[in-house]
Parts: structure tokens; sequence; C-alpha cells
């Protein structure tokens, strides 16, 4: 991997952890939780919320050069104005950036205006989180295969990006159990949680076997592939966090009532977990989204 290589899949990495942490944190806060409880999460999230908001912003506009450079064969690419013109008009990716560009252009207002805007953050943060299904492995096919293929993705990123994001604000409420003013709204909001965890869950296992079936066409076995190698890694790590949230849920949870603290602590433990396994799969994928899968 060349250093403009890294420099690429670092951006990558940043820019999916940044609207993964906002998605899933302004939908938990502003769909889930009740305002009694929405306002304390919302204002203590409010400094990473919004270097979250600048962050993506920031690597949105990144991305075109260091892509240019890619295909330019250097990082002469990266500041051609013949090579920035030809990937911004000639190419797929080009014309989703310039969409993807507009749509950063709001980040550092709604940045300002966290946490008033909930729902607009989510929905920015959402949209762009979802908008990489318009390019690279999932623009492959043409015709009704490549818009399934499409949609196949976006479902997995959004459903994932609930799913660990929204992991986040979930630690954060543990702790406010115990405080009698808010444990009626953190029970109430744990409880929805937990049901749009499952639908998450599912839909990030449904469509991450039909993006191997639509990319691969098989399951990833060849481990002299770079790309099936990560790929196989990603699955490992995905398997491993919905082994951890089936835990916390059918395992965990009915303690509580019995062992509060040591339920609670085993709760978050897991929880932290997954966070963690959870940047682990962002930066595989930041690394293989960048290889051929043969």
């Amino acid at each position: 991997m060349t250093s403009l290589d890294g420099a690429l899949a670092v951006c990558r990495l940043a820019h999916y952890a940044a609207l993964v942490f906002v998605f899933g944190t302004a939908v938990f806060v502003r769909g889930l939780a009740a305002p009694g409880l929405a306002a304390p999460i919302g204002f203590a999230l409010r400094v990473p919320v919004r270097l979250g908001l600048l962050l993506a912003a920031a690597t949105t506009w990144l991305w075109l050069p260091l892509e240019a450079g890619e295909i330019g064969g250097g990082w002469g690419g990266a500041t051609d104005p013949g090579t920035l013109s030809a990937v911004l008009f000639d190419t797929g990716f080009g014309q989703a950036w310039l969409c993807r560009a507009v749509l950063a252009v709001a980040l550092p207002m709604l940045a300002i205006a966290w946490p008033r805007r909930m729902g607009a953050a989510a929905l920015a943060a959402g949209l762009l989180l979802a908008s990489p299904a318009l390019t690279g492995h999932a623009a492959m096919q043409d015709g009704a295969a490549g818009l399934l293929h499409r949609l196949n993705h976006a479902v997995h990123l959004l459903a994932g990006g609930f799913w660990l994001g929204a992991l986040v604000p979930f630690v954060l409420c543990l702790p406010m159990l115990r405080d009698p003013a808010l444990r009626c709204d953190v029970v109430q909001a744990l409880r929805r949680f937990s049901t749009a965890g499952h639908v998450a869950v599912a839909a990030v296992l449904a469509s991450g076997v039909g993006n191997v079936v639509l990319v691969l066409g098989r399951w990833p076995t060849d481990w002299s592939s770079p790309y099936q190698a990560l790929l196989a890694a990603k699955i490992a790590a995905v398997l491993a966090m919905t082994a951890l949230a089936v835990a916390n849920r059918y395992v965990f949870v009915p303690r509580i009532g019995r062992s509060h603290g040591t339920a609670v602590l085993a709760i978050r433990n897991g929880a932290v977990a997954e966070i963690v396994l959870g940047a682990g799969v962002l930066a595989l994928v930041a690394v293989f989204g960048l290889l051929d899968p043969a």
C-alpha cells in the first residue's frame, strides 16, 4: 500500500467513523429518548457530535483530491486541475461526490445548531452515510442487479451505522438508571433501543450476506486475496458483535432486577466491547473497499 493509499484509507475511516457516531447518536437521542432524557444526553455529547460533524465535512471535501490522486497515479493528480476536473465530471464517483459535497456544506451549520437540530443532523448524516452505495463495489453492476446492489448496500450502511453509533448514548444512559428523576425515561429508551437494535442487527446480517453474494458470488474463502481475507475478518468481527448484543439482551438485562450493579456493569462492558469491535470493522472496510474483490 502506497502513502496515497494509506491517506485515502485513513480519510475513509475518519469519514465513516464520524458519520456513524453522529447518525447513531442523533437517531437514539431524537427518535428513542423522551424529551426529558434527550436534553441531558444531547448536551453531554455536544462537543463530540459537533467535532464529528466537522470531521465528516472535512473528510468529504478531502476525499475528492485523494481519489483524483489514486486515479492519476500519484500525489500529483491530487492537485492537478485536469485530473480533478476529469474525476469530478467524467466519473460516477465525481457525480456522487458533488451531491455529497452539497450536503457537507450544511454540516458545520448543524454542528453549531446541535442539539437544537438533532433531526436534521440525523438526516444529513444518514444521507452521507448511505451515499457510498452509489459508487465503489456496489456500482459494479448495471440494470436491476445494480439497483438491488446499491439499495442493499445502503441498508447495510444505515443499519450498521445506527447499531454502532447508538451504542455511545446507550452506554451513557446506563448510569442514569440510578437517578429516580430519569429512571423511567431511561428504561423506555433502552426498551426502544432493544427493539430497534433487533431490526438493525437482522438488517446488517441479511444485507451483509447480500453484499457478499452480489460482489463475490460465494463466501470469501480465498485467503490469498487481501480483499477476501479482510472481508472474512469483518464477518468474524460482526458475528462477535452480534454475540455480545445477544448476551446483553437475553442474559444480562433479565438480571438487572436481581443484581442491578453487576448486570449493568456487564451490559456496559459488553457494549464497550461492541464499540471496539465496530471500530475495527470500520477500519477493515476503509481498507478493503479500495481493493479488487478478485
